[in-house]
């Protein structure tokens, strides 16, 4: 009770600190949901541009009465479509703690095809035919639900990591070229003609239409500029940077307007007729009529839908779920990419489909993050607690929206989109081109124009075959023989005259070099797993590795080409490594080329590697070589500098192997020297550990050893009793986060917790490229275990639990070939001795009696 009374008195003391600070996201993120809402009023512009300018003619609308009401049922859908989205996220439906959803704005021109569909088959007099359309909607949420889930489920969101980077961004470029072409039209008033590629010049600078596209276009290109400009920021001192600047700047905008309408006297007919402010219905306005205007759920009559007829618009339905489905695989790696996190797509996935679940629980349409708002919200320092501020702000307005949008300048959300656009075109088109290659760049601005030009999903189709055009073209440019020098020669042949040497065991090896690592065997695997086509990374652990063991360290190989598909595999070994290390050495001495994006990840490893106390280091690396420029390009920092390491965010990288390995040993001995003394076990310490293993295990050591010989004073008993343990085969130390634990007997815990981590499989080369027959022999039993490693998390012989080891449990080494590390800090006590270890497995075996019973 007093930790809660500290906790709420501290919550409340800190609540106007933090109200402070979460205002500038809420604003922004309630600006973007009132933004969802221009975007449906001016729809049709919006998606002509958004799903292809090539269909601008053979997009047709019916324009009914029926379909109408259905218009003003979408209205009203999409606010809860954006407040399911969001609070399922909110509460932990995605790992981005900014993440903003909203309706999927895509999907619009397949709901109008089921309501057509429908309507066709039932008649515009049949009163099932709004129930039947409603129920259809929110069945099309359930279905894009249940297909996010089906994904997640099946871990096929690691998929996604095989997207070339560069086709990500080119497609952001694209939605960034269509917001901001929706941003010129959308102050537009109705009467005006829709934006096209034929009339596109005449329309927007009509004379009737300059005012409005000059109040929308300079305010969002000043924001823009002074945002982008060094100058403008150290003239305001930094001020431009402030969380508070853009949320300030576009409540400027229609302080500014309502001045000068006042100040001249245009009437508010005139301004919404001339297009400044938004038509709204009449009804809408009037606070008896706003619970009806908003309330969609008085449309629903599951007594009257006609279930039959939705087969007939089952294309619709279909290609809505599909196309709802694509969005998120294109969304969640790039903003992950532009905020610099790490994401997890199979939560991403299982969160989104609990979303849509939502919203077809409420009658709603379906829902998405949104990349765009979600960046924005994120840079002002949005999070769980800011989304959820703007959640109720949002339900607020839901209700009230009626009142307040004829209040709101259309420059407003003009200049909004049109600096959104803006930013994301200049993301894809100006500033990838700072750190892209030249061919790389190309498939950036092939994607970009196949989505504004050919449609979305075509462009993307594009986007793909000109990444793998690029990467064919790399293949030819690097296969021919090349003239190297004598002194890159001379070093390549010391490299492999030192591998050679390594491995040898032979009376005429050379001796060392000077400097090396002493070892009777390999630091380097006898076997290492190399793909010059795929440039995959592999994880060198072998059994004979023993200076690898010792240092507590794992090699991964990077050889040929290392392209965006490595990037899985690379952040696999680093982040979720079969066996946890504490220094990995990244071995580039056999890659000669690396793409851009496979290079932008090791900065983020570096990062969450050392949340874990953790070391990554390149090794192989000489500088001013063709590959130090590749990661130059992009914006690695390298440090060569031994002496100068710590300093900084810079990535640590030696030339030769040798000087790697020796910096390694250096600092793990370091450790070692830290680690025993933060561990802080002197004999007290460890006497009060023995009492607390007695107890914990009810070991009483006169009865396992006997009485002691000879008569001891009753005060120095325990002393004794521990001196006696310790010489009788026990012994007791203490592990912090991260570390192995060498484990040669049987292990109790007594504090902390410990992770048992599976062994590597011994390697097998006859697995690694087998021939076709030995391929076709060897599918049933690798297919058995694929199966078997997906499904286990849900087998109840196998719980996720059963691998952790807590204080009270007990592990055998010389049974189990598991690794165990540990999680926390952890006082561990080992047995070994002959009378110790009797008793030992006879607790082991007592315990084993206990669970099966």
């Amino acid at each position: 009770m007093d930790v809660l009374r500290s906790r709420s008195s501290r919550f409340v003391a800190t609540l106007p600190t933090r109200l402070y600070r979460a205002l500038p996201a809420v604003i922004l993120g309630t600006l973007f949901n009132i933004l969802d809402t221009g975007k449906l009023l001016f729809a049709p512009w919006y998606l002509l541009w958004r799903i292809s300018l090539a269909a601008v003619a053979g997009i047709v609308y019916v324009y009914h009465e029926v379909l109408h009401t259905f218009l003003v049922a979408l209205l009203a859908l999409t606010t809860p479509s954006t407040l399911t989205s969001q609070l399922a996220m909110t509460l932990g439906g995605s790992r981005f703690p900014g993440a903003l959803g909203a309706m999927l704005i895509e999907i619009l021109p397949f709901l109008r095809g089921v309501a057509t569909e429908i309507r066709s088959v039932l008649g515009d007099d049949h009163p099932g035919l709004i129930p039947t359309v409603m129920a259809a909607y929110a069945l099309t949420s359930f279905l894009t639900g249940a297909a996010f889930i089906l994904l997640g489920v099946l871990k096929l969101g690691n998929l996604v990591a095989y997207f070339p980077q560069t086709v990500l961004t080119g497609a952001i470029g694209a939605i960034g070229v269509s917001l901001f072409v929706l941003g010129l039209g959308l102050p537009f008033p109705p009467s005006a003609t829709p934006i096209s590629l034929s009339n596109a010049g005449s329309t927007l600078f009509a004379k009737s239409h300059l005012g409005l596209l000059a109040a929308s276009f300079v305010p969002a290109f000043v924001l823009s500029v002074t945002l982008r400009s060094r100058r403008i920021e150290l003239w305001t001192r930094g001020l431009i940077r402030s969380a508070y600047y853009i949320p300030v700047y576009l409540l400027v905008i229609p302080a500014i307007f309502w001045i000068a309408v006042r100040a001249v006297g245009f009437s508010k007919e005139h301004l919404i007729a001339t297009g400044w402010l938004f038509t709204v219905d009449a009804t809408s306005t009037s606070s008896t009529a706003i619970v009806a205007t908003w309330n969609y759920w008085s449309l629903f009559d599951f007594r009257l839908v006609e279930w039959w007829s939705l087969k007939s618009a089952i294309q619709n339905i279909v290609l809505l779920v599909v196309i709802g489905v694509l969005n998120l695989p294109i969304y969640v790696p790039t903003l992950a990419f532009t905020l610099d996190v790490s994401y997890d797509m199979n939560h991403e996935l299982l969160g989104q489909g609990a979303a849509n679940i939502f919203a077809g629980v409420v009658g709603t349409v379906p829902n998405i993050l949104q990349y765009s708002y979600s960046v924005y919200v994120t840079r002002a320092n949005g999070g769980r607690f800011e989304l959820s501020l703007v959640i109720a702000l949002t339900t607020a307005l839901f209700f009230v929206s009626g009142l307040l949008l004829p209040y709101v300048p259309t420059i407003l959300a003009s200049a909004l989109v049109l600096f959104i656009g803006t930013e994301l075109a200049l993301e894809a088109a100006w500033e990838a081109s700072k750190t892209l290659a030249w061919m790389e760049y190309a498939v950036v601005l092939s994607t970009l124009a196949g989505c504004t030009f050919l449609g979305f999903a075509e462009g993307f189709g594009v986007g793909i075959g000109a990444a793998a055009l690029v990467y064919l073209l790399y293949g030819v440019i690097d296969s021919p023989a090349r003239v190297t020098r004598w002194n890159e020669w001379n070093e390549l042949q010391q490299v492999r005259d030192q591998d050679t040497d390594h491995l040898a065991e032979h009376p005429a090896a050379p001796a060392p070099v000077p400097g090396r690592l002493l070892s009777p065997r390999s630091h380097t695997p006898a076997v290492i797993m190399l793909d010059s086509a795929s440039g995959t990374a592999s994880a060198t652990t072998h059994e004979d590795a023993d200076v690898l063991r010792h240092i507590d360290a794992c090699v991964l190989t990077l050889s040929g080409y290392i392209f965006f598909a490595s990037v899985p595999s690379l952040e696999k070994a680093l982040l979720a490594p079969p066996v946890p290390a504490t220094f990995f050495i990244l071995d580039v001495t056999r890659a000669h080329r690396i793409e851009t994006a496979a290079a932008r990840c090791l900065p983020r490893c570096v990062r969450e590697l050392a949340l874990k106390g953790r070391v990554l280091v390149v090794c192989g690396l000489a500088p001013g070589s063709g590959l130090h420029a590749d990661f130059g390009r992009a914006d690695i920092p390298f440090l060569f500098d031994p002496a100068a390491a710590g300093e900084g965010k810079s990535i640590l990288a030696f030339a030769t192997r040798d000087a790697c390995l020796a910096w390694c040993e250096r600092e793990h001995e370091k450790r070692v020297a830290l680690g025993t003394k933060l561990e802080g076990l002197d004999d007290e310490a460890k006497q009060s550990a023995f009492k607390s293993f007695s107890r914990l295990f009810n070991f009483k050591l006169r009865t396992v050893l006997g009485p002691p010989g000879g008569e001891s004073p009753e005060e120095n008993a325990p002393a004794q009793e521990f001196e006696r343990f310790i010489a009788a085969g026990g012994r007791i130390t203490a592990y912090l986060p991260g570390h192995t634990i060498s484990c040669t007997g049987i292990l109790f815990v007594v504090e902390g917790q410990l992770n048992r981590v599976a062994a590597p499989e011994p390697l097998d080369t006859d697995q690694q490229r087998p021939s076709v027959q030995r391929m076709l022999s060897m599918l049933p039993h690798q297919t058995v275990r694929a199966v078997r490693a997906r499904w286990s998390v849900f087998s109840r012989n196998q719980p996720v639990h059963e691998r952790r080891l807590k204080a009270g449990d007990a592990f055998d080494c010389r049974t189990h070939s598991d690794g165990v590390v540990a999680e926390k800090r952890s006082v561990v006590v080992q047995v070994e001795g002959e009378e110790l270890s009797a008793w030992a497995l006879g607790k082991l075996n007592e315990g084993s009696r206990a669970e099966a019973a």
